[in-house]
Parts: structure tokens; C-alpha cells; sequence
């Protein structure tokens, strides 16, 4: 779904493991994808069943057919949004500099 994604994709995944981790549903994850500073890129369900399937596909084609510029933002969204290890890197390294800090302003100060 990534790679998809880069050529702007829309995902339809079952939610489960990575994808929910990457794709989250622009029905039922708004307050989800924002906790994680990112915004809604698809179309997911929870069930393992052919209705579950069935509802997101009605979702995915009723965006596509009814709301076509809100679903060609969406795919400009895939396009945009960044999974690389950039920025949890950063996040690490920042971490890392104010455990440093830390560490030496309490060795200094005892």
C-alpha cells in the first residue's frame, strides 16, 4: 500500500497489523490519524467477511463517482504523505540529545 500509495493509490486494506498503522480511514480515523500528525488516506475495514469488504469497496466508489475532486485531494494526499524513517529518526536523535543533556547536567551538579 505504500508504494501504491506514492503513485496515488487510494488504499482499501483490512485494518490490521502495518496497514493500520499507515493507512487510516477518512470515515472512522480523523482523531486517530491527527494523534499521529497525519490525516486521512483511505479506506479500511475491521472484519474478515465479504459485508466488511463490501463496505469499504461501496465507500472507495461512492467518493470516486459522487465527490471526484474530494477524492482526486485524496489522492494528492497519498501522494504527499511521508512513511519513510525521517521522522521518527529525528524524533530518536532529539531524544537521544536531551538524554545527553540530562545526563551531563546531573553529573555536573553533584
Amino acid at each position: 500500500q505504500l508504494i501504491a500509495m506514492r503513485f496515488g493509490s487510494v488504499p482499501i486494506v483490512r485494518k490490521t497489523g502495518g496497514l493500520a498503522d499507515t493507512v487510516f480511514d477518512v470515515d472512522h480515523d480523523k482523531e486517530r490519524c491527527g494523534w499521529y500528525g497525519y490525516e486521512p488516506n483511505g479506506f479500511s475495514f475491521e472484519g474478515a467477511d465479504t459485508e466488511s469488504l463490501d463496505y469499504a469497496l461501496n465507500r472507495a466508489l461512492d467518493s470516486y463517482y459522487d465527490a471526484r475532486e474530494w477524492f482526486q485531494s485524496l489522492q494528492k494526499r497519498c501522494l504527499t504523505q511521508d512513511f519513510t524513517w525521517n521522522r521518527p529518526a529525528l524524533e530518536y536523535m532529539e531524544l537521544y540529545y536531551q538524554c545527553a543533556k540530562w545526563a551531563a547536567l546531573s553529573a555536573y551538579y553533584k
